[in-house]
């Protein structure tokens, strides 16, 4: 897939997935040990694949829904623009001629 045709949300989920994998590939005992020195705030644990699922999921349905009301919301001013133009016709096709 070519780069330009990415969403950024599609670039922001492969750009965590490859932080996942370098952190994955590194060996532990690779790391460099933290000097002792102030508590760093621990940061939350790593969602587990479960729950990143059910994050994609919702977030999909979020997305399917927003577009379906975008999709409702064009078919009824379509179609009363359409219907506008046919009762125009309408009225100029029936009038009285001069």
């Amino acid at each position: 897939m070519a780069r330009e045709k990415l969403t950024a949300r599609e670039e922001a989920l492969l750009a965590e997935a490859r932080r996942e994998a370098a952190a994955r590939s590194e060996a532990p005992g690779a790391r460099p040990a933290q000097a002792p020195g102030p508590a760093a705030p621990k940061a939350k644990p790593a969602p587990t694949p479960g729950e990143r699922l059910e994050k994609l999921m919702a977030d999909e349905r979020a997305e399917t829904l927003e577009k379906k009301k975008k999709m409702r919301r064009y078919g009824l001013a379509i179609s009363g623009g359409i219907l506008a133009l046919f009762a125009l016709w309408v009225l100029r096709a029936f009038r009285p001629r001069r």
